[in-house]
């Protein structure tokens, strides 16, 4: 199903398929060129955005040897698997304008949390930290009145992680080479407008036959993650903070019961700060031996225990700590445009920025990384942020605005280099939160940042669920979430049934890792009392028990391409929003509403058995118990891991 280009009268056509997606002539050009107009401005984190940039029809002259002439650019094409278009003297911005069909949906570019058809939306690409404080303040002020939370349009949200890249239910992927700013406005019934700011190498389109394959060739041309330590499928990664002594008292709690704990999550191993915000992370990435004593030899008693200890870094160090006063010293820090060093806000402290375009010093805080972490026993680590670069500072090299959506590839690059360097890379991993176009050839795996602990659907529990199928329509093989989400706000704390919901649903997904949250005390852990080690404990095991088939859906996802976690619509007739596959025997429909016993699922295909109570059901939609401890999972009766699948239920019966 090759992709072609075809001369017309006045001008080209592009086909994929048996569908025309751009058709440029005089009458209806598909290519425009623009004056860029655009301020971008950076407060606390937060971009302001203002687009002033008009655009004028780009006038095609001839088509010759593969070669499309405009008037002040030439476009060269390639006919292969996919057809890609580069570009030539092109020093502008530009427009393209791509055919829509009337009922044709719009999936991907990046992590989205409030939308997956992004029909009817404008997606901006432009790397961002996901809640903006006006947000957070309203949804304290409505909370503490009792009041129903506000649900914002969708283009008031923000993204840690884009791409600059979807998938269409025409079963075609298209990718814009870019590195800037630009707006993919997919609102006008009839065309896709496409407008990208800064330079563009290249466009890519791809057909394939299916909706799966569609994606399994996303993920491979985007580039893919490479195999997880084994380790990681061996239950919980409990998150957790508070010392050594903590630490360690709820760690022999959990596993006094029975619960499978694989690794030690401590995000504050080089100290806490308390803030307004709440507990946070002292961003000083060194041993802090007041909080942790003794914390290497521990390290090693747990490793003895097949017990992993993972750690907290990012690209930033908090002003007037050792670390910053000696970057500062080096001169490897990002500067204003007076030449004084760059600081920003992050609620109550300021820290600079290492600037990572500076070799020396990328080289030193990799060996910092090195040094502190790795030969400290870590096994792995949070590689935190990444959005923050100001477009109005100074680099070592490089223009702010081109590298602002790709520093947090940077930052994931330096990582793996340095878990490469160190033949670590199938021994330890490192998961973060914000990417963009190259993310997925550097990390190791993603999270879904930073939900809020409550169920609501733009900023709770279902958001999250939402992030994982936008990711995995964007060439990200797997991602997962913070069990019980991270944000607490006065009005708001987690609940006993909210963490247990979260458990559910993220013990049927590869990686299941809890977080404390930014106040601690305030949620409900899963050590909390006897009922949540009872269920840590249980769904724990149910976990590793599905670690064979867990292992078999990530080796399709290294040969396929296939994401581990998959939208339904990819094995279904049907697109379920609040539901999702792992591989294709496993389905998942997650309790994301307070007090909810019952729940309608849906079945188009097969047989599907209830993997908590065994039965069996055909097609059709069915009104099914979901009673806390019972989540509604299934797998497909005649699984070639129904074997496995069976043994796990009889653990789970034995377990009720």
């Amino acid at each position: 199903m090759c992709p072609m280009i075809k001369e017309i009268d006045n001008g080209f056509e592009i086909i994929l398929g048996s569908n025309v997606i751009l058709r440029h002539t005089r009458k209806e050009p598909a290519f425009y060129t623009g004056k860029k107009d655009l301020d971008i401005t950076m407060d606390k984190g937060e971009f302001l955005i203002d687009d002033q940039t008009r655009y004028e029809p780009a006038i095609y002259q001839s088509m010759k040897d593969n070669t499309l002439f405009f008037k002040d650019f030439e476009m060269h094409y390639k006919e292969d698997k996919n057809l890609s278009l580069t570009f030539e003297g092109l020093d502008r911005p530009i427009q393209v304008h791509l055919q829509a069909e009337q009922d044709e949906k719009i999936y991907g570019m990046g992590e989205h949390f409030t939308a997956l058809n992004l029909r009817g939306h404008k997606v901006k690409n432009w790397v961002e930290e996901h809640i903006t404080r006006k947000q957070i303040y309203n949804k304290i002020f409505r909370r503490l009145l009792h009041l129903k939370p506000k649900k914002w349009a969708f283009e008031d949200y923000k993204t840690y992680f884009v791409t600059p890249t979807f998938i269409s239910s025409s079963k075609y992927f298209c990718h814009v080479e870019t590195n800037g700013y630009g707006v993919f406005d997919f609102t006008d019934d009839h065309v896709h407008k496409l407008s990208v700011l800064s330079s563009v190498s290249s466009i890519t389109f791809q057909k394939e036959d299916t909706m799966l394959e569609l994606a399994g060739a996303l993920c491979k041309f985007s580039g893919q993650f490479p195999p997880l330590p084994e380790w990681m499928y061996d239950g919980l990664i409990l998150g957790i903070q508070g010392g050594t002594d903590f630490v360690k008292e709820q760690t022999t709690k959990l596993i006094n019961e029975g619960a499978k704990i694989t690794a030690i999550w401590a995000q504050d191993w080089c100290g806490e700060l308390h803030t307004y915000f709440g507990k946070q992370v002292k961003w000083n990435w060194s041993h802090d031996s007041s909080l942790y004593p003794n914390l290497q030899e521990q390290i090693k008693n747990w490793n003895k225990g097949n017990i992993h200890f993972m750690g907290y870094i990012n690209p930033y160090l908090k002003a007037e700590e050792p670390m910053f006063h000696d970057a500062k010293k080096r001169d490897y820090l990002v500067k204003s445009l007076d030449g004084s060093i760059f600081l920003t806000q992050a609620t109550s402290f300021q820290f600079g920025i290492v600037d990572l375009t500076n070799p020396q010093a990328y080289a030193w805080f990799k060996s910092i990384i090195k040094t502190n972490m790795i030969d400290f026993g870590m096994h792995g680590w949070m590689a935190d942020f990444g959005e923050y670069l100001p477009t109005d500072c100074l680099l070592y090299e490089g223009h702010a605005e081109d590298l602002h959506n790709q520093w947090p590839d940077l930052w994931i690059r330096l990582n793996k280099e340095l878990l490469e360097e160190t033949n670590n890379l199938s021994k330890l991993c490192f998961f973060n939160r914000a990417g963009y176009k190259d993310n997925t050839r550097y990390t190791s795996l993603i999270w879904n940042g930073d939900q809020h602990v409550d169920f609501t659907d733009d900023f709770g529990m279902r958001s999250a669920l939402r992030a994982k199928l936008s990711l995995a329509f964007s060439g990200v093989g797997l991602s997962h979430s913070d069990i019980g989400g991270y944000t607490t706000v006065p009005g708001v704390k987690r609940s006993k049934e909210l963490f247990l919901r979260w458990l559910e649903m993220n013990t049927f997904t590869p990686i299941l890792r809890s977080h404390e949250g930014n106040k601690p005390n305030a949620n409900v852990q899963p050590y909390t009392d006897q009922e949540t080690i009872k269920a840590s404990t249980r769904f724990s095991n149910i976990h590793v028990l599905l670690k064979p088939y867990f292992q078999a859906v990530e080796q399709e996802y290294h040969t396929l391409g296939y994401p581990m976690i998959r939208p339904s619509i990819f094995h279904q007739d049907d697109f379920q929003e609040d539901a999702f596959f792992v591989g294709k025997d496993l389905y998942v429909k997650p309790v994301m509403k307070k007090k909810q016993k019952t729940m309608d699922v849906t079945f188009t295909s097969g047989k599907w058995t209830h993997l908590f109570t065994g039965e069996i059901y055909d097609e059709g939609t069915y009104k099914v118990q979901a009673n806390i401890g019972c989540p509604p999972v299934f797998y497909r009766t005649e699984s070639t891991y129904k074997t496995l699948f069976n043994e796990i239920q009889s653990y789970i019966l034995d377990t009720q």
